[in-house]
């Protein structure tokens, strides 16, 4: 299909027509590949979600520095962590009704999937969208180098405190308890690893990574915890049931030897 609805001018009749009959031949069809089947614009998605999040981060930093003006700082939240701007805007300059519904505008366009667009048309929806995402695996930024290297304006906890949201895997509820346990303290050990050579070496910072050949360093616990839980599920399992199963069998073998021999025993005499 070469015509497009947004290239530049408008479209002709003809060319609505064209369109039309070929998009009512594709979704008539009887071959379900026909008809199911649509074009994945995977790069121009991950781009969009690319330039979403740009404005997202924007907009967020911006309500932690109005926040952090407060003065009211939890340490349960991390806050304290936070870096906070020279030149903050005022919380009268920043946040108004215009920057709300921008956010708004910004976080339905933000739901990863396009039936989570829809669902925001209704009153329930930015709950259902948030219920939606919630579930989804994360990562750490601190897993990946490259990316957190580029986020100059967060500190080390920030960084490690940031989540990736993974699209490419299946929700957290089909994910072991044990594995999520591991994940959770594979990330802390980089974490803790981090810190402590940042302690060493101030002049190296998070966000000072230089030179356009640098081996960025990357730390996939998601795999790391699932290949370490399987690994130990398996040798757990081998050791409660295979092992007993294994001195039963020797045991038994034993019995039979003991019976063996006596019954010869019995016949030689």
């Amino acid at each position: 299909m070469t015509e497009s609805w947004s290239a530049p001018g408008s479209p002709s009749r003809k060319d609505v027509i064209n369109t039309f009959r070929k998009c009512w031949m594709t979704s008539t069809d009887d071959n379900n590949l026909t008809l199911h089947g649509f074009r994945r614009f995977k790069t121009t998605h991950l781009l969009n979600l690319r330039f979403l999040e740009d404005e997202i981060a924007e907009m967020d930093h911006t309500i932690y520095q109005a926040g952090l003006s407060l003065g009211q700082s939890p340490s349960s939240l991390g806050l304290n962590h936070v870096k906070k701007d020279a030149n903050a805007p005022s919380i009268d300059d920043a946040i108004t009704r215009e920057f709300v519904l921008k956010l708004r505008d910004l976080l339905g366009q933000y739901g990863l999937w396009q039936e989570m667009r829809l669902i925001m048309d209704s009153s329930d929806g930015a709950l259902a969208a948030f219920n939606k995402i919630m579930p989804m695996e994360t990562c750490s930024l601190l897993d990946d180098e490259k990316q957190s290297s580029l986020q100059e304006d967060l500190s080390l906890y920030e960084v490690y405190k940031t989540r990736l949201v993974r699209v490419d895997l299946e929700t957290r509820s089909r994910t072991d308890p044990f594995q999520r346990w591991l994940h959770r303290y594979l990330r802390a050990f980089r974490y803790w690893r981090l810190s402590n050579k940042s302690q060493n070496n101030k002049a190296e910072d998070l966000g000072s990574f230089t030179g356009g050949r640098r081996r960025w360093s990357y730390q996939n616990t998601i795999l790391i915890a699932e290949i370490i839980g399987r690994v130990t599920i398996a040798v757990l399992t081998t050791v409660f049931l295979v092992t007993p199963l294994v001195i039963l069998s020797q045991e038994s073998s034993k019995d039979v030897q003991l019976y063996t021999q006596l019954q010869l025993s019995l016949y030689n005499d």
